[in-house]
């Protein structure tokens, strides 16, 4: 089976050379790479020993990591796609793993590839990508402890327990191309492409191949040191949650229509939450639409304490 890397890169050459090694050590020979130079300056040049195998494509400017995969995927020759960020590597013997789980089940069309981070913070992002992805399979009656090989998901389980939470793992895909016409692709931009694991997860057939064969750099770059990314990261999983009820399989699945309605009131408690905790502008609109599976005990609570922080302070300014 044909395995087409999609490498998306912008103005990391190093690290690009290094996930691109990774590739070529791989203990399995059926393999190209598509590297999309996203707008990088000076743009990426390739090695001419590397001709063949691996092709370049580019965008002028730079139009993000959705639309530079986009790109990718429609390039594509090979029998399934996997996407390989710019500054993280292949174990090596990923492609062979994710030929093996294919090649052993021949519904499966779609496949995860858990995470096994390196570098200066990997410790502590290993140890909470464990507990995510236990989180999940538990949520669908699976579990990681004492699995092997790959683990089949339940669509419309698979589809609830990632409304909670989108662990690395689910999404490191692996995923037939002859299914990408169902799943459609990329859409929106940064944080906005997490949308796109939802529809896998719909219109797919799933696994979760355990043994870790995606090597994830942790080296400082997580958003939760960057408040203005975390906020952005909340808004957007409003607006993706809002998305997500327009799908045809949630609207014509009551439960799951009810489940991601439950998603979004979260999210816009969570906004809400946010904003009290780092004293900006309290967003009622957002508690209020927060309600909309019932009004709760911590929307009342979360409400006084608003309310109480600006009596006090409008005590103080009188002092």
């Amino acid at each position: 089976m044909q395995i087409t890397v999609v490498i998306t890169t912008h103005d990391r050459p190093e690290l690009l050379r290094e996930a691109i090694a990774s590739v070529e050590a791989q203990h399995f020979d059926e393999w190209d790479v598509i590297v999309v130079d996203d707008g990088s300056c000076p743009a990426v040049t390739l090695n001419p020993m590397q001709g063949g195998r691996i092709r370049l494509l580019r965008n002028e400017a730079a139009q993000g990591p959705s639309e530079a995969r986009n790109m990718g995927m429609r390039a594509a020759t090979g029998e399934t796609i996997f996407f390989l960020d710019d500054d993280d590597l292949l174990g090596a013997d990923a492609l062979a793993q994710i030929d093996a789980a294919f090649q052993g089940d021949a519904n499966l069309n779609c496949l995860f590839v858990n995470v096994e981070p390196f570098g200066s913070d990997a410790e502590g992002t290993r140890h909470n990508q464990i507990q995510a992805v236990t989180r999940v399979l538990a949520a669908m009656g699976e579990r990681l402890e004492g699995a092997e090989g790959v683990l089949r998901l339940h669509s419309d389980l698979l589809f609830a327990a990632l409304l909670e939470r989108i662990p690395m793992a689910f999404q490191r895909v692996a995923i037939k191309r002859a299914q990408l016409q169902k799943v459609g692709l990329y859409s929106g931009q940064g944080f906005e492409d997490l949308e796109w694991y939802y529809r896998v997860a719909l219109r797919c057939t799933c696994g979760l191949l355990v043994t870790p064969g995606y090597r994830v750099r942790c080296e400082g770059q997580s958003y939760f040191s960057r408040p203005e990314e975390k906020q952005r990261l909340i808004d957007t999983i409003i607006q993706i949650r809002k998305g997500l009820l327009s799908l045809d399989e949630v609207v014509a699945t009551p439960l799951l229509k009810r489940l991601t309605t439950a998603s979004l009131a979260s999210a816009h408690f969570n906004k809400a939450y946010y904003a009290y905790q780092n004293h900006q502008a309290f967003p009622w609109r957002n508690l209020f639409d927060s309600t909309i599976n019932g009004l709760y005990w911590h929307h009342f609570s979360l409400a006084g304490k608003v309310l109480k922080n600006r009596i006090r302070q409008a005590i103080t300014r009188q002092h």
